[in-house]
This record gives structure tokens, sequence and C-alpha cells, in this order.
């Protein structure tokens, strides 16, 4: 394990540069703001792999030790030789693991804890979930995390109309929890494009009694009747439509978001009503099967999105064992009254209503079964304990299997190619992905390979036009220890620093920050040269992001370090001290920021992520 930096920051402010450093300067104007890298020659192969990750388990505990000859693979019933095999199984540490307590608005990128072979997301679902059971998730997973241990690598987002997210990856249950806590994401959100119970209730209350000559005096006419109920019907039909095609563009988008890093991603989802995106039955088939050919096209994306990234599904009922929507303290509607047909509906509508909820959870269930079984995670209902249910796939979901192999049909044809994955040696039950898309963009890691390789070609093509540390700087992404440094941030009244190059005669509503960044010196590769001065090269760069995801602001800096042999000397006890400023708008609890280091001639990375919530604001720094 590393040995954590132990350094004091310097109390001396200058523009972003080193103590003792020769010069430091913004790059170039091309560089200043960060772009996408021009478009390059795609790396062509011949051999492509497909990869599977397999949880095997009996009676619900892990399996382990298992060999690559007990595993057989077979692709459209056809046999295929395993290329690559690993068992990952995270080892619970020897003694209890303790994250570093840093001082008031210090942070640091050290863990104390490896990376993990997976890291678990919890997607709080506010599309398809009734707000009475929304506060119910937030409260159970707010529970899970107080009483969890460090070292369980995870993210929070929200799903509603949009993809929202709430805090990147983490191993300090603590910081998840203050995220998860704040008050901005505890607020109930309604399901808009949901159908609740009481609305399908007075649906049938109403059709009872246009139906009712005896107790409302003259009937409506059948084809008034049946045009409301085809009225209805379209209604849901549409609102159905759409709520299947929002939910998968937030699961592309979390699918693009996890394909930036490596090893296998467990999604929780808190869900109630998972759409209908499956036929029933169609995980039999040897191919998937939808439920709306016009959305074929966008499930098939978003399956193979979550292939590439190593995505695996856990949807979780969010209703519990919920009761009947009948009995729900929204209703008000008395079975206890004197006058039962008016209160309860005519025409059978109380039972009716039963049976509708319960159709209504079988068919959220299978979906929900459906969806797991094709992304590889498993489905979680009728159970209160959703913290317990959180513990069960965080302790778990890291002790899997990896296998590979080429495929003996090499024809990328774009058609779906079913994978069956058997274990010999006891009755196991297997988790993996039933299948894949024969297209490129379906392997593992492809897209995120290609970005790097054309990232580095340009770098070594002109080192000053790129920003090398673009693929490192999206919200959300676990933070990188190859560089090991700590950050100190604080605010300052607007007077006292001058104008930055964020700052506009304009701009009045604006909050101002220092930061102090202190970094290993080990970590940086620092050669002498011909002038007996230690050299170095490093960009820096940050960016803020407001809740939303969205950058507000960023800067990119070149710095060259020269030291001299008794300049150097200090630093490496001290490290290396960087100093700069920077201005946001004002409202910092809703802003995160993301710093970046990366060593030009090492290429090591080191990045991190704060909350500036986490900031002590100006009046209580001053005190």
């Amino acid at each position: 394990m590393r040995k954590f930096l132990a350094i004091t920051l310097l109390a001396g402010l200058l523009p972003l540069a080193p103590a003792y450093a020769q010069s430091a300067q913004p790059q170039n104007s091309e560089a200043q703001s960060i772009q996408q890298p021009q478009p390059q020659p795609e790396l062509r192969v011949t051999t492509r792999a497909v990869l599977v990750d397999v949880l095997v388990t009996d009676n619900g505990r892990p399996v382990t030790g298992l060999k690559k000859d007990a595993f057989t693979v077979l692709e459209n019933g056809v046999p295929q030789a395993i290329s690559f095999f690993e068992e990952n199984n995270t080892a619970p540490p020897a003694q209890a693991v303790q994250i570093p307590q840093m001082p008031p608005d210090i942070f640091t990128n050290f863990s104390p804890f490896p990376d993990p072979p997976a890291v678990n997301v919890l997607l709080l679902d506010t599309l398809n979930t009734p707000m009475e059971d929304q506060s119910y998730v937030h409260k159970q997973a707010l529970d899970f995390l107080k009483s969890a241990k460090p070292g369980s690598r995870m993210a929070i987002f929200t799903m509603g109309l949009g993809l929202h997210f709430i805090q990147g990856f983490n191993d300090d249950p603590a910081v998840l929890a203050a995220a998860l806590n704040n008050k901005k994401n505890t607020e109930v959100q309604s399901a808009v494009m949901l159908k609740s119970g009481m609305e399908t209730l007075s649906q049938q209350n109403l059709v009872g009694m246009m139906e009712d000559s005896e107790a409302y005096g003259t009937a409506a006419s059948p084809a008034m009747i049946a045009a409301f109920n085809q009225f209805m019907r379209e209604n849901d039909t549409s609102r159905a439509f759409d709520r299947v095609y929002v939910t998968l563009a937030n699961l592309q988008r979390l699918a693009a978001f996890l394909e930036g890093f490596p090893g296998r991603k467990n999604i929780i989802w808190f869900t109630e009503q998972v759409p209908s995106i499956f036929l029933s039955g169609s995980s039999g088939t040897g191919g998937v099967q939808f439920g709306n050919p016009a959305t074929g096209d966008e499930i098939k994306r978003t399956l193979t999105m979550l292939a590439a990234a190593r995505a695996a599904i856990y949807p979780v009922d969010a209703s519990g064992t919920a009761n009947y929507s009948l009995y729900t303290a929204e209703n008000s509607i008395s079975t206890a009254s004197s006058e039962p047909q008016q209160m309860v509906g005519v025409n059978g509508s109380l039972a009716q209503s039963v049976n509708n909820d319960d159709q209504q959870r079988n068919t959220d269930q299978i979906n929900a079964q459906y969806l797991a079984e094709q992304s590889g995670g498993i489905a979680f209902a009728n159970s209160n304990g959703l913290d317990r249910i959180i513990g069960k796939i965080a302790s778990t979901g890291d002790r899997f299997y990896t296998l590979a192999y080429t495929p003996i049909n090499s024809n990328m044809d774009g058609n779906f190619r079913k994978i069956e994955i058997k274990v010999s040696g006891g009755k196991y039950t297997l988790s993996y992905r039933r299948g894949y898309y024969a297209v490129d963009d379906a392997l593992p890691g492809s897209s995120l390979e290609v970005r790097n390789e054309q990232m580095q070609r340009l770098i070594a093509q002109n080192p000053n036009a790129v920003n090398p540390l673009l693929p490192f700087m999206d919200l959300g992404m676990p933070q990188s220890e190859q560089i090991l440094y700590k950050i100190r941030v604080y605010p300052v009244p607007a007077g006292s620093v001058p104008a930055g190059p964020n700052d506009s005669p304009g701009k009045k509503d604006a909050a101002h920050y220092r930061m102090d960044f202190a970094l290993n010196t080990t970590d940086l590769h620092l050669d002498p040269g011909p002038d007996g001065l230690r050299h170095g090269a490093l960009n820096v760069s940050w960016v803020i992001y407001d809740r939303y995801g969205n950058a507000v602001s960023h800067e990119d800096h070149l710095v060259n370090l020269a030291f001299k042999p008794d300049a150097y000397a200090a630093v490496l006890k001290a490290g290396v001290q960087l100093h700069a400023q920077l201005t946001i708008p004002k409202g910092g609890n809703d802003y995160w920021l993301r710093t970046g280091v990366f060593d030009r001639d090492s290429r090591r990375v080191g990045t991190m992520e704060i909350p500036l919530s986490a900031v002590k604001p100006l009046e209580t720094a001053a005190k």
C-alpha cells in the first residue's frame, strides 16, 4: 500500500505557480478551453473478444474458488473456447481500515482501499415511483449509508425526467450520506408520467356511474362509454410509451458515464413500475423481443451500452410489501360507508381495483426480472428491508468471474447472439448477461480505448495543444491516485483577490475561493538537466460543475517546473506546492469542484472531486 502523503500546506498565495518553480504559464488559447480531440483514423482490429461477468451463488451465497475448466460457454448453442478467465474477489481487510480525517477545508485523493473489481451505483427513481414511496426509499438508502463501513465504492444518481448527479464514486459512506441528505436531494417529486392506482379507480368509478341507470337516472349510451374507454386507453398508452423512452434515455446516459472507467458496475435501481420493455417469455427465445416494436432500436441501444460499460441492473421494488392502493391514505373512498355502492364504486370497482393492483405488481416484477436477466443483475421484490438489500448487493456483487471468448462467428451482422453459461460441480444459480448485439460498440471498453489512443497520438503530435486531462475530468468519475495530492479550498472576500480569467466587470454575484495544492514529489517525474536543475512539466486543470452536471467554468494550465538542488531537497519533504484562485457564481452549495494533475513525462494522473458545500462559507471562515 502506498504511503499517505503527509505534508503541510504553505500559507503564501500566488497565481497558479509552484514554490521555487522557474515558470508557470497558461496553455495557449487553443488549449485554454477543453475541446474534444479531432477525429483520427479508427484503429481496426480483426480479433474481437466477448467479455462476460458471471456471479455464481449457492443459496444466495457467492461461490468462490472455481476453476476455468468448470465453466462452459455457448453462443447461439455453439460451444466457445474461453480465452480469458479471472476470479474477482475482494477479500475483507484483516483489520478495520479507517479513512484519514482531514482538517477543515483540506481534501485528499488518497484512499486506503485498493481499486475494487466492482463498484455500485444507487439510482433513486422518481420517474417510475409514486410520491408516497420516494421518501421511504430515500430513508432506507440513508440508513444503509449511515451504518455502512468504509471501502464499498459507490455513487448516487436520481432519475426523473432527466438523470441527475448526486455524488460521484467515493469509498467514504459519510460523504455519500451527506450528499444524499442535502436538502435539495430530499424533496419528493410528482411522477407525472406514472398512472396511480387512485387514478385508475376513479376512472372505473366514473364508468360505473355512466352505466348505472338506476342510481343516476339515465345511463350513458354504449357508444359514449366505449368512446370514453377508448380515449383513456389511448391516453394511458401514450403516457406509458413516453415513460419507456425517458427511462431508456436515462439508462443510456448513465451507461455512457459508467463506460469511462474499468470494472463491473452494479446499478442498484430503486423503482416501482419498470416499464414494459420485453414481451413476456422472451428471455427463453434465444433473442430479445420487445413489447413495442417502435422502441426496439432504443432498447437495443440501451442493452448494448450497458454491455459495453459492464453495467448490470439490480432492480429493487421501491414499494416493498405495500398495501393495495385502495387502502392508502390518499384514497378518500371509505369501505365502511353505509352506501357502499357509491363509496367503493359500482359494478365491482372494489374487486377490480384489487385485481388491477395485483396485475400491475406482477407485471412490474416480471419486467424487472427480464431487465435484470438481460443485463446480468438480480431483481429484488416483496421486501421492506431495502437497506439490507443494498448491503447484500454491495457485499456480494464484487465476487464474480470474468470470462472472455472470441466468437466462432466473427461476422458483426448486428443480430442478437444468445449467451449460455454452465458451471459444473453443483446446482448453482448464475447471473450474467444473456446475450449481446454483434456490433463493435457492444465490446466492453472499445470506445474508451479508441478515445485514449487518439488522445495519446494527439499529445505526441502537439504536446501544448491538447489537454491530456480531458478524459479524466468528467463529473463523478472515480478519483485517480497515480499522483497523490492534497488541496485546501477556502473562500475569500471578493476585494482581496485580483480578477481572474473567469471574472468580468459585470460579474457581481460571484464567490471567490483560493486553492493550495500540495503534490507528492515521488509521484512526479523530475529529471536533472544539464543546467543542474530538476525539470518537469504538469498540466493542472479544474472544472466547476452545477447540480445538473453542467460545466459552468474551467481552467487549464501548463506548469513548467525547475528546482535548484536546495529547493528540490525542500520539496521532497514538503511536496510540490501550487497556489491558485477560482471564481464561481454564488450558491456554492450547489456546485462541485473537480481538479486534476497530469505529469507529462510519466503520464501519471491524479484527480479529486469535492462538493463546495463541504467548504466553510465565508462568514464562518472569517471567524
